[in-house]
């Protein structure tokens, strides 16, 4: 009888010893998963990046920026001219003339009306090059325009366009601070 009290014990010493052996490892587990869930990474700290990493490229070609004052400007300025035309805006590319438009010599309407008769339109654009003069500064390159009219008739004409902003003077305003078409020698 000994042997079954002896054994029984044994039994449920060995069941309770398991028992808190699980209990024990399961919130061993809770707490490593707790652990791996609730302890955030570090933060990154600015001066550990990379210094291109923390300028946007927004901000390089912003318009008060260098890069929107140089060349880069002038030819965003005629890249968005020519998307304009592209996509039959015409409205908008007007007013990428100075003056709200006024410096191409006609209305809005006007403008776009010698335009609209062309289903199709592609603008490129030649090499140039900044240069200063008399407190402006202008970028001239060659243009060429491609379209086909309503009627199928495929036109190709070339010529020059001149972009103008003033150079940051005193008393500029801030439509003379941007890149604007001045003129050009495209007649379509």
């Amino acid at each position: 009888m000994r042997f079954r009290h002896f054994a029984a014990a044994l039994s449920a010493v060995s069941l309770l010893s398991f028992a808190a052996a699980a209990c024990s490892e399961r919130a061993g587990d809770q707490e490593v998963e707790q652990a791996a869930t609730t302890t955030p990474e570090p933060p990154i700290e600015a001066s550990a990046l990379p210094d291109d990493a923390i300028a946007s490229p927004a901000a390089e070609t912003a318009p008060g920026s260098q890069a929107a004052r140089g060349e880069e400007g002038a030819r965003n300025l005629l890249n968005a001219w020519a998307n304009a035309l592209e996509n039959r805006d015409f409205a908008r590319a007007w007013t990428m003339w100075g003056e709200g438009g006024k410096r191409s010599g006609m209305s809005q309407t006007a403008y776009a009306a010698q335009f609209a008769e062309y289903r199709s339109i592609v603008v490129g654009f030649g090499e140039g090059r900044v240069e200063g003069g008399a407190g402006s500064l202008y970028y001239e390159v060659p243009v060429e325009f491609t379209g086909v009219r309503a009627d199928g008739t495929p036109v190709k004409r070339s010529g020059t366009i001149v972009v103008r902003r003033v150079n940051d003077v005193p008393g500029a305003t801030p439509e003379q601070l941007h890149w604007h078409i001045q003129r050009t020698t495209l007649a379509v």
